[in-house]
This record gives C-alpha cells, structure tokens and sequence, in this order.
C-alpha cells in the first residue's frame, strides 16, 4: 500500500512541470482511491459468515450469533474505517495537487528587474 502511495506521490511529481495534466493525474488517482474504499466498504459490510450459513453458527448453536449491541458495534467501526479510507484518498489528492502548484521563490530571494 505504502509503495503504491509513493509511486504515486512520484507520478504527481514527475508531472509537476505541467499543472493540467498533474492536476488531471491527482484527479484520476482519487478516483480510483475512492473507488477502491468504496470497494473495501462494500466488503466490509457484508453479512458475516455466521450470519449467512446456518453451518457455521457457534458450537453452542446460538441461533442469533450475534448479538444487537456486537451488530451496532460492528457497523460503527464499519463506517469509521470508511470514513479513514475517504479520509485518506482525500489527503493524498491534497497532497497531489498542491506538488503541481510551482513553488514559488520568497520574495527575499527573487531578483528585481534591471533598469
């Protein structure tokens, strides 16, 4: 994952010389970012293996194998790690974006114009 980032920390990089086309290319990789957690969360909150097979219900033979309070606990940390993973495409396109901005000198270190 983290090799993933940094290629494409390095893409955005590359693309720095032309602001469109890098900007363009942070587009492109958020959406693919956001497609992927969307992806995860769609996973993430489908029915557990207890739940959808009667097979592999506990060995006590609970016949509701989990409990209200264990659900609701689980579908709140289902939508924190959703919200992380947006979290996350969102701070790498920021990232992305403000690498195609040119840096600019300060003021101190700019030349003035000859007379």
């Amino acid at each position: 994952m983290l090799l993933i980032i940094l290629l494409g920390l390095m893409t955005s990089l590359a693309h720095a010389q032309e602001p469109s086309a890098c900007t363009a290319a942070c587009t492109a990789e958020k959406e693919q970012c956001t497609a992927r957690a969307s992806k995860l969360s769609e996973l993430d909150n489908a029915p557990k293996l207890e739940e959808a097979n009667p097979f592999a219900r506990t060995a006590d033979r609970n016949s509701s194998a989990w409990s209200d309070s264990a659900r609701s606990t689980d579908r709140l940390a289902s939508q924190r790690r959703g919200k992380e993973r947006l979290d996350a495409c969102t701070a790498n396109f920021k990232r992305c974006s403000s690498a195609c901005t040119p840096a600019v000198a300060p003021a101190s270190e700019q030349v003035a114009p000859a007379k």
